[in-house]
């Protein structure tokens, strides 16, 4: 029996098995809707919290799932870069909600949406989807769930389950 090879074997396939299971978390935030009175185009309020995911996600399976409080709002993700006509506000950061890119969500979202997240720094956005003549708060409540990769999960799996097999394997005298 070779030990290294065993205990080597049985720390991957360790790996590869929490790496299924993963783990999962959630949090809150708060945003505001600005006012939306037409014809002037509706601005959006984006928020001055960034959710930041590191580097270390890209081997990693994230899905994300957002839904809000307020019923006549929407709710968007976008990256962390605002455009330069975008002002800040000490409630939030007001934009043009035309000139804002969305990686999930947006004007057209309606009370909650999915996301797979990928490493970079991102915020929430929050327009009104109906006409509002007062800036109101809405709460954002989000869930994610993280698993290793599928292909790092499997190679594991693979690397761990020889080596194990050949550290288990008598050794020829």
């Amino acid at each position: 029996m070779r030990v290294v090879p065993s205990l080597i074997g049985l720390i991957l396939l360790s790996v590869a098995i929490f790496g299924a299971i993963g783990l999962s978390g959630g949090g809150s935030a708060e945003a505001n809707v600005p006012a939306c009175i037409p014809p002037a185009a509706c601005d959006a309020g984006v928020s001055h919290e960034t959710l930041d995911i590191p580097s270390l996600a890209g081997l990693l399976d994230v899905s994300t799932s957002v839904q809000w409080s307020e019923g006549s709002a929407w709710i968007g993700v976008i990256k962390d870069e605002l455009p330069s006509s975008c002002v800040s506000l000490p409630s939030h950061v007001n934009c043009d909600e035309a000139e804002l890119v969305f990686v999930a969500g947006g004007p057209g979202s309606g009370g909650s949406f999915s996301w797979n997240a990928e490493p970079g720094s991102y915020r929430f956005a929050s327009g009104s989807s109906a006409i509002q003549s007062s800036l109101r708060g809405n709460t954002i409540d989000y869930t994610w769930d993280a698993t290793l990769g599928s292909g790092i999960m499997y190679s594991l799996f693979a690397i761990g389950g020889t080596l194990m097999a050949w550290g288990l394997k008598p050794s020829s005298q």
